[in-house]
């Protein structure tokens, strides 16, 4: 065990409050009391078998300087702390003066118990070893004293030392057990008040993460809705729009010019069927299926064979390289990519052929969309706040974790492609 430091002279050994000086209160209060007993009772005995004045004053002042000394100690934290940078010194001075008490008192049986007091103040304050010195030092000095009080009496001698040092020996042993449950137990409380602040922290990182993880679903949720409004702005509102604009315009020219009246009747007819047709595309790119890492090259296989089913249109898969396996959110990214980019193809690009492929290679990936058609600038701003979606494209590759490059020019055909780095494939 660790002494204390000099701010922290005494331990609470058992269950209790802490007194002034830093033992628990009822070990403070047994000190005293064994320190008062063990010098009253020989005075008083003293005094009543005849001590003379001076042998009265003597051992009623060292008797004194004893008792004030241990009441010091146990009762007044600022003595404690003074005594405890000089514990040597004030242990040696104790045991001198118990001592003297028992040399002037010559009690054999009561006046020994004097010594137990510093002996616990030993045992509490040093390590075990330097404990231990402390109360062979006292025995010696209790046989001294009884040789100087009592005389050369064998018997005397002997036999309070042996008792007395049974005693100490019981005395050091409750002691030091008592210390080791209290330092286990301060240790178990401080371990629990760790265990605490790491729950709370943990406590306070999951609460944190759950917000984040709330933040993130909310920001997507309104990504998607915003992508969805831009498809509903882009082929429905306009497409009815201009439906609406000719039936109205046929409304008009109903009786005065009834051939324009059929004619804007079936440009709205026609209308009709493009706007129907751009809500089925819709329908088609949003009802993108939830599917496993390993199904990704299965899944855009199908979406080349619906889009040639549907638009009438060349379009074919191809896959180089080991098995695509991605985590399911960036495979359900990379699968809408691909998606919205057949959309753009058949709305904008006027293609004869489409291609659809993939690649993993060096612990990437890479999924592309290709075409013939009549290409486009990427750095130009989209005619009429249109354009091929290319902004809702490159935050579906962000949230795939990775890039989207775009290559096209006028004339030239596209070719729309994300690019996922140490996204390590399945080897087979």
């Amino acid at each position: 065990m660790s002494e204390p430091n000099d701010t922290e002279v005494q331990i609470d050994l058992i269950d209790y409050a802490i007194g002034p000086g830093g033992f628990s209160v009822p070990l403070n209060l047994s000190g005293i009391i064994a320190a008062l007993l063990a010098t009253a009772l020989p005075l008083a005995q003293g005094v009543a078998g005849g001590w003379g004045f001076a042998r009265t004053a003597a051992y009623s002042g060292v008797g004194i300087i004893y008792v004030g000394m241990v009441i010091a100690y146990l009762t007044w934290g600022g003595a404690a702390s003074a005594a405890y940078r000089y514990i040597g010194g004030y242990l040696l001075a104790a045991g001198l003066l118990v001592c003297a008490l028992l040399a002037l008192s010559g009690d054999r049986y009561i006046q020994p118990l004097a010594f137990t007091v510093p002996f616990v103040i030993a045992v509490i304050s040093l390590p075990p070893l330097r404990a231990a010195a402390v109360g062979a030092l006292y025995l010696g000095l209790m046989a001294l004293g009884l040789r100087v009080g009592v005389g050369p009496d064998p018997g005397a001698m002997l036999v309070s030392p042996a008792v007395y040092g049974v005693v100490m020996l019981f005395m050091y042993a409750a002691v030091r057990i008592a210390f080791e449950h209290a330092a286990a137990r301060r240790e178990a409380t401080a371990l629990a008040s760790a265990l605490a602040h790491e729950r709370d922290a943990l406590a306070a990182l999951a609460a944190e993460n759950a917000r984040l993880a709330a933040k993130n679903a909310a920001a997507a949720t309104l990504a998607e809705r915003n992508r969805i409004a831009r498809e509903l702005h882009d082929t429905i509102a306009q497409g009815l729009t201009a439906v609406t604009m000719q039936i109205e315009a046929a409304q008009r020219a109903a009786d005065r010019d009834p051939e324009r009246m059929r004619a804007r009747l079936g440009r709205a007819h026609v209308l009709a069927r493009e706007t129907l047709a751009d809500v089925r595309r819709s329908v088609w790119a949003l009802a993108a299926p939830e599917i496993p890492g390993d199904d990704l090259g299965a899944a855009l296989a199908e979406q080349a064979r619906r889009f040639a089913e549907r638009t009438g249109l060349a379009a074919s898969y191809r896959h180089s390289g080991p098995p695509l396996d991605l985590p399911g959110e960036r495979a359900i990214q990379a699968l809408r990519i691909v998606q919205e980019a057949l959309q753009n193809i058949e709305k904008h690009a006027g293609a004869a052929s489409v291609e659809v492929g993939s690649c993993s290679e060096g612990g990437g990936v890479q999924v592309w969309v290709s075409d013939d058609g009549r290409g486009f600038d990427p750095a130009a701003p989209p005619a009429g706040g249109g354009g091929f979606g290319l902004v809702s494209l490159r935050e579906r590759a962000r949230l795939a974790g990775g890039a989207l490059e775009v290559d096209s020019a006028p004339g030239a055909g596209a070719r729309v492609a994300l690019h996922i780095p140490g996204a390590a494939p399945r080897e087979v």
